[in-house]
């Protein structure tokens, strides 16, 4: 597979997460890499009581192309998907960049509640 859209895509999500180290951190968010091999990119990013993941592969079947976030709040003593939010075909790199800054804004908004 990897073809050189889906590396571009996953290496300026690698960027993208290293450039905002200091404001997610600043935002007391704290980011581990679990993953990053040549075919899938894994992030988990800590919000305290919520959990997110930033998820970058090729997929064979899938609702994305190449990029899954997802954050999981506990609600009511419950696990509850708080926020979603997948790429599509035809999107830019920018559009996908500025859909992940969104995601993690809603859940600093979100925290704040």
């Amino acid at each position: 597979m990897n073809n050189p859209l889906f590396v571009e895509v996953k290496e300026s999500i690698s960027k993208w997460i290293n450039g905002n180290d200091d404001k997610l951190k600043n935002d007391n968010i704290s980011v581990e890499i679990l993953i990053d091999e040549k075919d899938c990119l894994r992030v988990e990013l800590n919000f305290g009581e919520v959990l997110a993941e930033i998820f970058v592969e090729e997929p064979d079947f899938a609702p994305y192309r190449y990029v899954n976030f997802q954050a999981v709040g506990i609600v009511n003593d419950v696990p509850e998907l708080l926020h979603f939010w997948y790429d599509e075909d035809g999107m830019s790199i920018r559009e996908i960049i500025e859909n992940l800054d969104k995601a993690i804004n809603f859940v600093l908004e979100y925290r704040q509640v």
